[in-house]
């Protein structure tokens, strides 16, 4: 048996594992969250390797592309949760200060200016002017992968409107876990 057959037996194996132990009531859900997450990443990073794959010199990129696209689609979902969430990390800290005022209850002008380039699918200018939001704020790369220029127009401003959401958004919901 070759070793890639070997190793997908030994993945489909744990992969029956966490079956069996949700199934059985053994695994707690923070130990589930970990599993998702490990597989959310695992998509990522197929899709980041298949993204550097189909840049280069290929003469089988016609072979990957479905591939690719699929985890495009696949991923984009998630990838508009985890900003949410992110958002919602936000709150409280000098990055949500800059573009949200507390005493007036509502987003200071800059928020507006950025919704606005947003709806005209200003990408440069978005990165720009949340670079400003974030000065001397580490910015995870989450956000910056709203910014591939794989993603569509469309699905880059679904992207930061759900980035805004979750950092702009009704307070009740701020203590949904973060990543």
């Amino acid at each position: 048996m070759s070793g890639r057959k070997v190793e997908l037996q030994e993945l489909s194996q744990v992969l029956d594992g966490v079956v069996e132990e949700l199934s059985s009531g053994a695994m707690q859900p923070e130990e589930l969250r970990g599993v998702l997450d490990v597989l959310s990443d695992f998509r990522m990073q197929l899709q980041d390797t298949l993204e550097y794959l189909l840049k280069g010199s290929s003469d089988k990129k016609e072979d990957w592309q479905p591939f690719y696209e699929y985890l495009v689609g696949e991923n984009a979902g998630e990838l508009c949760e985890k900003l949410r969430r992110y958002g919602f990390s936000l709150r409280g800290t000098e990055v949500h200060e800059r573009i949200y005022d507390e005493k007036k209850k509502q987003p200071r002008g800059l928020a507006y200016r950025i919704l606005e380039l947003i709806r005209l699918g200003k990408r440069d200018k978005v990165f720009f002017s949340l670079l400003n939001v974030f000065q001397g704020a580490e910015i995870r790369p989450i956000l910056a992968r709203a910014f591939n220029p794989a993603y569509s127009d469309q699905l880059f401003k679904t992207f930061l409107y759900s980035f805004l959401s979750g950092l702009l958004g009704p307070k009740e919901n701020s203590s949904e876990e973060v990543e």
